[in-house]
């Protein structure tokens, strides 16, 4: 929610600047004013600078964050029961750095046998595509103390949860 305000605010004072400047900057010139030209440079680089951070955030800072996650989650996760106990069922899902996965289990999960998988959905979950690219499951990620859990269906009674192994 904070990433939302603060794009808001940037937004909002970057265009407010911007129009400033061009404000400026059309008298400056009707009038051949020096200081009104400097002025319209100043907040034509404040907007800039503001315009810039919204660049840097959604080009460059989420996607190293989303490579980061790919990372630290990639490997071999096991269904676990409620009771916390790994199941030796044959439910396992393999999450690759490549964006891919492989899942070995019981359809009733939701997931096809191959797809891919992506960081960065809403709220921090992840996104699970089928091989046609169609959008099939959510997963929340956690890291309880160095062990990683994929839950899928967090918020509902029969949730499954993958432990990594």
């Amino acid at each position: 929610m904070i990433e939302s305000l603060l794009f808001l605010f940037f937004s909002i004072v970057g265009s407010i600047l911007l129009i400033t400047s061009l404000i400026f900057l059309v008298f400056g010139i009707i009038n051949t004013s020096s200081k009104l030209k400097k002025i319209a440079i100043g907040t034509g680089i404040a907007s800039s600078l503001c315009f810039g951070i919204i660049v840097f955030w959604y080009k460059i800072a989420i996607p190293s964050f989303n490579k980061t996650e790919f990372n630290n989650y990639a490997g071999v996760y096991q269904l676990q029961t409620i009771e916390r106990i790994t199941e030796n069922n044959n439910s396992k899902l393999e999450l690759f750095a490549n964006g891919t996965y492989n899942f070995t289990g019981d359809k009733s999960m939701g997931l096809s046998k191959k797809g891919t998988w992506k960081t960065g959905g809403i709220n921090g979950n992840f996104e699970f595509y089928d091989a046609n690219e169609n959008l099939i499951e959510y997963a929340t990620p956690f890291d309880e103390n160095g062990s990683k859990k994929i839950i899928f269906d967090l918020y509902n009674s029969n949730e499954k949860r993958f432990i990594k192994r």
